[in-house]
């Protein structure tokens, strides 16, 4: 079972700023894919937050993106965290 808002907490601060700045549908490359597998737990933990898009085959060419509700709450987040910026 999936803990996205544990995820979203677990990931660093720049690593949440990466996924927020390339936008929900981002190609995740190596550095973002360990970063959510570190905040989920370990190396390949973070699996259920991210799915292939595209052909399984060949596995060195896999393309992956976020899970759809996983991108939309760590873009609910960066709207949250915008609009009570704008007040400030």
């Amino acid at each position: 079972m999936t803990d996205i808002q544990g995820l979203i907490s677990s990931l660093q601060p720049a690593d949440l700023a990466v996924l927020q700045e390339r936008g929900p549908d981002q190609l995740l490359d190596r550095g973002i894919l360990d970063a959510i597998d570190r905040a989920a737990g370990g190396p390949g933990e973070g699996r259920g937050y991210y799915v292939v898009r595209g052909s399984l085959e060949p596995l060195e060419r896999r393309n992956y993106c976020l899970r759809e509700d996983v991108a939309a709450a760590v873009f609910a987040r960066a709207m949250l965290e915008g609009a009570s910026g704008a007040d400030a």
